[in-house]
């Protein structure tokens, strides 16, 4: 594994700020692009490694929150950009897609592979930390962020029209099998979940089986992309001891957003991941 001290593309970042630690990066290169991800490395190591699958219109910056955190508490992390998601991604595959990413984010994780035991993946990213965590049998927790889950033959739809219809039939998401996966996993989960997302379409004047979208809850607007019956189906197909939530008041969608403006809140969510990683070793 070639480690690098510094990145090229850093100017790129949605966020330039220090990290707690050491930060190193790893340069792939594809059939006619590169990608980057980067490593943060504890001074002193609790637990291996994490994977971080980060959502669209990310880079692996986003959650510096939460991943700077774990980093000073001991709890590494590899995050990688992915293309069709951001200006540190770019130029990228030429029709980006879910598979696309997902053979990117396996390229990734071989450098872990041997010591990874944990998979965390937020909203979109969540899709493609499922498939991933699938053919990985040394993952046996997964940390699923405001997940989204999407019909498999969304997978293959270049992101843009073709992956928005793919996307946008009621109840296609059933059509997944990362249910299956979940059911018969035999690690744990954590499902972290604003209270405004994953709310019911029907009360809000959508179609069932669709998001409820934005919409003016509690004094603000609120995103929230994510099926209600996404999360019901995700907390139907993980067996309860091996299921654990953390839902955060007053927040939607945004997850990575709301943990960057409200600092003693990140505190409590890296307590409460931190826990569940160190949790049954």
């Amino acid at each position: 594994m070639q480690l690098e001290a510094t990145s090229s593309y850093r100017s790129t970042w949605q966020y330039d700020e220090p990290s707690p630690g050491v930060e190193q990066f790893i340069t792939e290169t594809f059939d006619s692009y590169e990608q980057q991800a980067r490593w943060l490395i504890p001074d002193e190591e609790c637990a291996p490694p994490l994977f971080v699958v980060g959502g669209a219109q990310s880079d692996f910056t986003r959650l510096n929150p939460l991943l700077y955190r774990l980093q000073a508490m001991g709890i590494g992390s590899l995050t990688a950009n992915l293309s069709g998601h951001s200006v540190a991604s770019e130029p990228g595959a030429l029709e980006p897609s879910l598979s696309t990413n997902r053979a990117e984010a396996l390229r990734f994780h071989r450098h872990i592979a041997t010591r990874c035991e944990t998979v965390v993946g937020h909203s979109l990213g969540a899709s493609i930390a499922l498939k991933l965590a699938a053919q990985q049998p040394a993952v046996d927790k997964l940390v699923l962020i405001c997940p989204a889950v999407y019909p498999d033959n969304a997978h293959d739809a270049p992101f843009g029209p073709a992956f928005k219809a793919a996307i946008s039939k009621p109840y296609g998401f059933l059509d997944c099998d990362s249910f299956e996966f979940l059911r018969q996993f035999q690690g744990r989960v954590l499902l972290v979940m604003g209270e405004f997302d994953g709310l019911n379409s029907q009360v809000h004047g959508q179609g069932a089986g669709t998001s409820a979208g934005t919409l003016w809850l509690a004094g603000a607007q609120r995103y929230s992309p994510i099926p209600e019956e996404v999360t019901r189906t995700l907390l139907k197909s993980v067996p309860p001891p091996h299921l654990e939530c953390l839902l955060l008041s007053n927040c939607d969608h945004g997850v990575a957003a709301h943990l960057r403006s409200t600092p003693l809140v990140a505190d409590q969510v890296a307590q409460t991941v931190a826990e569940f990683i160190l949790g049954e070793r």
